[in-house]
């Protein structure tokens, strides 16, 4: 067996794709979690066409939940400063300094390749891997020679993802062969929720959701879904953990706008949310330090509602009523309101169709 690839810089580069990032968010998420307990010098590279496709759909029915999801932990992972890049203006290397009038129509497709043509040259680290769930930009793509992966309609993993790695000997046991939690993700049909935990029987024939950016056809339709069995607890692991990184930003920016400090206080009577670093505050301290700025109106259980999987008090989204899942919301945006925040505005705005949807269907038993 060959070693893996050495560990000391430059890296190796996976460009992503941004049907990727709608459909595998969580994926990736773990992902970049696993590499990061790894000596594997490994970058996931953003193309910037990727972030203007996103603020595109941040407003598109029925995917701007999940643009505005992708977005968020962008930005999170883009201020840690530790293996999520951001294209730059110059990171781009075309095979053809003249492009055809049909080129120009798939420029965007054409522009992500570009990015991935640079980062694979081996001058500047161990080549790249492009993560795509289009066919046309794969086709693109391999006839440059570029190393491709297509993520699957369903059972895709950071290992499946570590094993598409175009180097040899990397050590898959560090990847997770699932997401730690499943998540809700966009529907492929009009008929059925998205993915959630059970794998789904052969379904009646499909009905193709013309919202959906992924053109791909054929595979798309075929039973390569999941029934939603857990939708509730996927859609409720998603709202636990953007609200709170959305919250967390807000804070932040009070602080700047107030100009107090948020320095840890040492005193047992300072509130909680003083005694802790702000990147540790849960939803509840976010909720607590803002209610000090302003008053606003929430229930006893927001914070509760807002845990995320694995903190103390944490219940799945089946345990609580859809009346809280509303209370909740309509808080957020009395919040969103009274600070004129609009990242928090539209998020509740995108979510509250899934809620609606996640509550109307049936749950299948496992």
């Amino acid at each position: 067996m060959q070693d893996a690839f050495p560990t000391e810089k430059p890296y190796l580069h996976v460009v992503i794709d941004t049907n990727v990032l709608i459909d595998y968010c969580g994926i990736l998420e773990q992902f970049c979690a696993d590499v990061e307990k790894t000596p594997y010098p490994i970058r996931i590279i953003i193309p910037s066409v990727v972030l203007g496709e996103l603020d595109g759909l941040k407003n598109r029915p029925g995917l701007q939940w999940f643009a505005r999801q992708a977005t968020t932990w962008l930005l999170k992972k883009v201020k840690e400063r530790t293996m999520v890049k951001l294209q730059a203006s110059k990171e781009t290397q075309s095979p053809s300094a003249h492009l055809s009038e049909t080129d120009d129509v798939r420029k965007n497709d054409l522009a992500i390749r570009d990015c991935c043509l640079y980062f694979a040259d081996k001058n500047r680290g161990f080549g790249a891997l492009m993560v795509t769930m289009d066919k046309i930009l794969v086709l693109e793509c391999q006839r440059e020679g570029l190393e491709t992966c297509v993520p699957p309609q369903r059972s895709w993993s950071s290992r499946a993802l570590a094993q598409a790695l175009p180097v040899p000997g990397v050590d898959v046991a560090y990847f997770h062969e699932r997401e730690a939690f499943p998540r809700y993700r966009p529907s492929k049909t009009r008929q059925r929720l998205a993915q959630t935990e059970a794998p789904a029987n052969l379904p009646a024939r499909p009905i193709l959701d013309e919202e959906m950016m992924d053109i791909d056809d054929g595979e798309a339709a075929l039973p390569e879904e999941y029934l939603p069995a857990h939708a509730r607890d996927s859609l409720h692991a998603q709202m636990a953990e953007h609200f709170t990184l959305v919250l967390k930003d807000l804070c932040y920016r009070v602080h700047l706008e107030s100009g107090d400090s948020i320095a840890v206080a040492v005193s047992k009577h300072a509130p909680e949310y003083r005694r802790r670093p702000m990147p540790e505050w849960t939803a509840d301290l976010c909720l607590s330090y803002l209610a000090a700025k302003k008053p606003f109106n929430r229930p006893d259980f927001m914070g509760s509602f807002l845990l995320r999987r694995g903190e103390r008090g944490w219940r799945k989204g089946q345990d609580w009523a859809p009346r809280m899942w509303d209370l909740v919301l309509d808080a957020l945006n009395e919040v969103g309101t009274t600070f004129e925040d609009g990242a928090l505005l539209s998020s509740v705005e995108a979510v509250r169709p899934h809620v609606k949807e996640v509550w109307e269907a049936k749950l299948r038993p496992l």
